[in-house]
């Protein structure tokens, strides 16, 4: 029982881990593909090739019509929830990559 809890932890451990890398490597790329876009008047800096890469889509869950996060007033108490996840390409490929990364590393 604690060995297959202990992999469906370290398979979230990586997946947030891809994620975080790919967003990370996303921004960068999306940075030099617009300056690069600028230097070769290539569409400027909002071209294709970046949109394709730095495009994301967002998962909203616990917000409201207005955008703003679901408030529960209990009085003494005040709960803000809300959670956005934010994809792109790059954090996919991320996620795959830490994925096979752990595959070949530590125990199975």
């Amino acid at each position: 029982m604690s060995n297959k809890s202990s992999s469906v932890g370290r398979v979230v451990v990586f997946v947030v881990l891809g994620l975080i890398f790919g967003g990370i490597l996303g921004e960068s790329l999306g940075w030099l593909l617009g300056h690069i876009g600028l230097l070769m008047n290539a569409g400027g800096e909002d071209n294709v090739v970046r949109n394709f890469f730095v495009r994301a889509w967002e998962l909203k869950i616990g917000y409201l019509d207005d955008g703003s996060p679901l408030l529960i007033d209990l009085y003494m108490l005040k709960f803000n929830l809300g959670f956005t996840l934010r994809l792109n390409i790059v954090s996919i490929i991320g996620v795959v990559v830490g994925l096979y990364m752990m595959k070949w590393s530590g125990s199975r």
